[in-house]
C-alpha cells in the first residue's frame, strides 16, 4: 500500500487520538488503529479511481489527402452572370455549351457574355444532349427559332460619324497649307518624308506636327533576355545596316553614271552641231568662190571644245 493511500486513515486515527484523554496509552492507540481494519479489501483506504469522462464508440478518421472536386452547378436557371462566370463544373460532357457559352479543357462551362442562364435541349442540334446558354433578356427562351436573327451585345451606341471636311490646298493668303519634303537620294524611303503644315496663328510659318516629331525619337531598347537573343538582334541590325550601305553605294554609282551619260550626250550633241555647221560653211564657200577655189587658211572657225 502506498503512502498516499494511508493519508485518510492516519488523519482519522489522529483525530481519534486528539479526542482521547491526555493519558492515552500506546495500547489505546493500537485499539484505534485496529478498528480501522486496514487491508487490501477496503476500497475507501485504497482510493480506487473511477472514470470521470463518458466513453464513446470508435470513430473513423476522414482521409484528408484528397482534395474536394466541387463539381456541379454553380449558377441556377435565370441567374444573372457576367463574362467569365463559371456556370457548371463537370467531368465529361454531361452538359454542352450552348448560346453565348464556352467550354474549357476540363469541361467547365462558362459565360461568354453577360446575361441570364438557361438550361435547355435543342433537338435540331442533337436529340439527347443538354445545353446551357446565356440570353440577354430574362424572358427569352432557348433555343431560338430556326433562321432567327442573331442577337449580339456590342456595348456600343450608334452615332453618326461626320465625314472629314476637305481642307483647301491654299490658305486665305494664297500660300499652301501643307508641304511634303521628300527624302534624299534617287529613291527616297517613305519614312524620310516630312509633312509640314501651316500654322494657324497667322505667323505664315510652317511646323511639323507633334505626333510626327514623336516618331523620330528613339527610345532606349530593353535588355535582351539571353546572349542568344542579343546576338540574333545584333546580326539582324548588322545585316540591315549592310543593306542600307549597299543601297546608298548603288545609288551613288547610279547618280555618277547618269552624270557621265549626260556629259557624253552634251559633248556628242555639240560635236554633231559643229560638224553640221562645218559642212554647211564648206558648201557655202564652194558655191561662192569662183572656179571652185578653196578658201584661204585661217578663215574657217576652229571646232568648239567641250567643257568637262
Amino acid at each position: 500500500m502506498r503512502i498516499a493511500q494511508l493519508q485518510r486513515p492516519i488523519m482519522a486515527a489522529v483525530s481519534g487520538v486528539s479526542r482521547a484523554a491526555s493519558t492515552t496509552t500506546i495500547r489505546q492507540l493500537q485499539d484505534v488503529l485496529g478498528q480501522l481494519r486496514i487491508g487490501t479489501s477496503n476500497a475507501v483506504v485504497e482510493g480506487r479511481r473511477h472514470a470521470s469522462v463518458k466513453s464513446q464508440g470508435a470513430y473513423r478518421i476522414r482521409d484528408s489527402s484528397t482534395i474536394p472536386k466541387k463539381l456541379g452547378a454553380k449558377k441556377t436557371g435565370d441567374s444573372y452572370v457576367i463574362t467569365g462566370n463559371i456556370i457548371y463544373k463537370q467531368r465529361g460532357t454531361k452538359w454542352h455549351p450552348g448560346e453565348n457559352c464556352g467550354m474549357g479543357r476540363d469541361h467547365t462551362i462558362f459565360a461568354l457574355t453577360s446575361g441570364y442562364v438557361k438550361y435547355y435541349r435543342d433537338p435540331a442540334l442533337h436529340p439527347k444532349r443538354q445545353y446551357i446558354g446565356v440570353v440577354f433578356k430574362k424572358e427569352d427562351t432557348l433555343p431560338y427559332p430556326r433562321h432567327a436573327m442573331r442577337k449580339r451585345r456590342l456595348n456600343m451606341i450608334a452615332s453618326p460619324i461626320p465625314p472629314p471636311q476637305p481642307e483647301p490646298e491654299l490658305s486665305a493668303s494664297g500660300i499652301p497649307n501643307q508641304i511634303v519634303r521628300q527624302g534624299y537620294g534617287r529613291r527616297p524611303h517613305p519614312r524620310d518624308e516630312r509633312i509640314i503644315r501651316l500654322r494657324q496663328d497667322g505667323s505664315y510659318a510652317y511646323s511639323e506636327e507633334s505626333w510626327r516629331l514623336g516618331t523620330l525619337v528613339r527610345t532606349e531598347k530593353r535588355k535582351m533576355g539571353s546572349r542568344r537573343v542579343a546576338m540574333k538582334h545584333r546580326r539582324r541590325k548588322t545585316k540591315a545596316i549592310a543593306l542600307e550601305m549597299r543601297a546608298e553605294r548603288e545609288d551613288k554609282i547610279a547618280r555618277r553614271k547618269e552624270a557621265l551619260d549626260a556629259r557624253r550626250a552634251v559633248r556628242a550633241k555639240k560635236m554633231r552641231e559643229y560638224l553640221e555647221r562645218r559642212k554647211a560653211e564648206a558648201a557655202n564657200k564652194k558655191a561662192a568662190a569662183p572656179g571652185g577655189e578653196m578658201p584661204p587658211p585661217g578663215t574657217v572657225n576652229p571646232p568648239p571644245r567641250a567643257e568637262v
